[in-house]
């Protein structure tokens, strides 16, 4: 599909959702799962409804989660236009013009660890105790420190109930042959099919036990093999995953309630390389633990403590077919991340609620290419938040965060955000801050010998990253309908970019520098209705233009059009749902990518319920089969499973 039509389809769905009432509207049935009302949200690190929030989020709930066919946190942000490409090496995540580490990562407001040049690979997090996704753009530094420069994804898992409850998927997926696009043969669909290539299992169970109420989850996954026309070597990694997590939460006589939980994940990636069958194997492990608990000291405050450690642990290992074995143990990454957090709060004062936050971390990582064989920071942390409120008419929050970094100093990051409720269901939202991260362990310590004519050494005299944001933005929401339009503006100052240094011989050394100033300006839109009771329509759009100040060129982090659009039909009576969901990505704009293009994809889901207790589902991805050279090779893919739950 071109641009123009891709245009006119969006602009035609924001016509209907401005223009046409709800039509067979009623109060108790056909109510869209986006509820401002109903949804609690955490972006001003405390619990309140969306609806009362000053700061703009996005969220993702856990119904559009289990209706969307994805299985790992790259899944879900990839249907909702967040990811423009991946690869091996970790995905490519980019909100408002930000992307790689410049993106906090979060579960349940607690920090993961272990990215891949800079990028996190979302395959490692499963998705199946997910209650939530909260996505909130622009700087969050003042709440919660280094990486929040660009926006936060804080996963919000599902909590321990009271009763015992049981839900399970399965889902089987499938690819056509592989038809490569860069050779005169055509291959026919059904050569060498293989109709079990992809098999997800996962499995929540709640269960009280004594004083406790607990929740285990348990995920399995495997990938085949996905060769090419010539079967010489395969377009797809072979890959096995599991994960395993308990949560448990009690109460005690003088405290609220305790939660306790921990979780670990395997997987085992091959690709296969070369027409010998020599394969490189990437294995993963993630694990977290924590503890926290509630405490009231005072008639109108508590207290939330926190003692968590994630850790991640990536090994490559090459094989080699002429000598037949396996190189091990020179390739290796181990990052670990313990933290002790306390949050207090006040709302003794009529309207007002004060915060208190104070943090301690210690990071530490082993990489195979870093100068110093073992690195490590510690850094503590003081954050002050006041919020005034009236009802439902507006709110003001303020809020500070001094952190200190072993390796840098003190660093300082102020926020500022409103929010007034109009007539007619509108309201304004605005904030200002500034956000900063600090150049990781990479950045400093790295030590890449990429070929005899190239050396790329860390910088050990870097400092953090600095940007002033702004964002004004308005909302409408009313029954069936919602709204949201954000327009920001990003400044991004000693930026750190990769740069040469010198020449000796005839190697070319690069560095990592703090010398650019650039900046980013948008806007990005949000849109649902609900039509003729069971139905919807929903869509989106993004524009972005970026601008390197010291170079006087323009930047391209990601498509400068982004537009998404998904209608569809749910039925909770005969327990039917199907939509059809489309993205598009105008062409990157750069002299380095000749091969750029714009791109759309679209998606197709059906789930039937077949009793109470039982529901079947399919769908297809990427109908329009778009391939891009930065990504994964796969056109089509096909999906079946079925779910069960009590």
């Amino acid at each position: 599909m071109g641009k123009l039509s891709c245009f006119m389809v969006c602009m035609l769905g924001w016509f209907c959702m401005f223009t046409f009432p709800v039509i067979g509207e009623q109060e108790d049935e056909g109510e869209p799962v986006y509820q401002l009302e109903e949804v609690t949200v955490t972006g001003t690190r405390s619990e309140k409804r969306l609806k009362d929030s000053p700061v703009v989020t996005e969220i993702i709930t856990a119904e559009e989660i289990e209706q969307s066919n994805a299985d790992t946190l790259i899944d879900i942000l990839n249907d909702y236009g967040l990811v423009y490409t991946g690869n091996g090496m970790g995905d490519y995540v980019q909100m408002q013009g930000m992307g790689k580490s410049r993106i906090l990562y979060l579960i349940n407001g607690r920090r993961i660890v272990g990215r891949i040049s800079q990028r996190l690979k979302g395959e490692t997090l499963p998705l199946g105790n997910v209650e939530r996704i909260e996505i909130v753009r622009g700087p969050q530094s003042a709440l919660y420190g280094s990486d929040g420069i660009g926006g936060v994804i804080n996963i919000i898992t599902k909590k321990p109930g009271n009763e015992v409850s049981l839900s399970t998927d399965f889902t089987n997926r499938f690819l056509l042959a592989y038809d490569d696009p860069n050779t005169p043969e055509t291959v026919a669909p059904f050569d060498d099919f293989n109709p079990i290539r992809e098999q997800t299992l996962s499995a929540a169970v709640g269960f009280p036990l004594g004083i406790t109420r607990n929740s285990l989850n348990i995920e399995a996954a495997r990938g085949g093999f996905y060769y090419n026309e010539q079967k010489t070597s395969s377009v797809l990694p072979e890959y096995y995953r599991g994960s395993l997590g308990l949560d448990t939460a009690f109460s005690l006589e003088n405290i609220p309630e305790v939660r306790l939980g921990s979780s670990f994940m395997l997987m085992r990636r091959d690709d296969q390389t070369t027409a010998r069958g020599s394969l490189t194997r990437f294995d993963y492990l993630r694990g977290d633990a924590y503890a926290e608990m509630d405490l009231h000291p005072f008639e109108r405050g508590g207290l939330t403590l926190r003692l968590y450690d994630n850790f991640y642990q990536r090994d490559k290992d090459n094989y080699s077919a002429i000598n037949d074995r396996w190189s091990k143990g020179n390739n290796y990454e181990n990052e670990n991340s313990t933290a002790l957090e306390a949050l207090g709060y006040y709302d003794g004062l009529d309207n007002f609620i004060f915060t208190l936050g104070l943090e301690g971390a210690y990071n530490s990582m082993k990489k195979y290419n870093l100068s110093k064989s073992f690195v490590s920071v510690d850094k503590e942390a003081i954050f002050l938040q006041a919020e005034h409120f009236r009802g439902d008419t507006y709110a003001v929050l303020a809020g500070v965060r001094v952190e200190r970094n072993s390796q840098f100093g003190f660093a300082v990051a102020p926020k500022l955000s409103g929010m007034y409720q109009l007539p007619g269901d509108f309201r304004v939202l605005a904030g200002a801050g500034i956000g900063y991260r600090a150049p990781d362990f990479s950045d400093l310590y790295l030590v890449k010998d990429d070929s005899e004519t190239m050396y790329i050494q860390g910088n050990e005299d870097l400092i953090p990253e600095y940007s002033l944001g702004f964002n004004t933005g308005l909302e409408y929401a009313a029954s069936g309908r919602f709204v949201q339009i954000n327009v920001y503006y990003n400044e991004l100052f000693d930026e750190m970019t990769r740069v040469y240094i010198e020449t000796l011989g005839d190697r070319m050394i690069y560095a990592t520098k703090n010398i650019s100033r650039s900046m980013r300006t948008g806007v990005d839109t949000e849109g649902r209705l609900t039509v003729l009771q069971y139905g919807f329509v929903s869509a989106g759009y993004s524009w972005l233009y970026a601008y390197d100040r010291t170079l006087g060129e323009e930047l391209h982090p990601q498509p400068a059009h982004t537009v998404k659009m998904k209608i569809g039909f749910d039925h909770p009576t005969p327990g039917i749902t199907t939509y059809l969901q489309g993205r598009f990505f105008s062409a990157m704009i750069d002299p380095t990518e000749p091969d750029n293009e714009p791109r759309f994809i679209l998606d197709f889901y059906v789930s039937v319920a077949l009793g109470t207790h039982f529901k079947v589902h399919a769908a297809v991805d990427n109908i329009t089969g778009e391939m891009d050279h930065l990504g994964p090779l796969t056109k089509q893919t096909f999906s079946i499973g079925f779910k069960y739950f009590l």
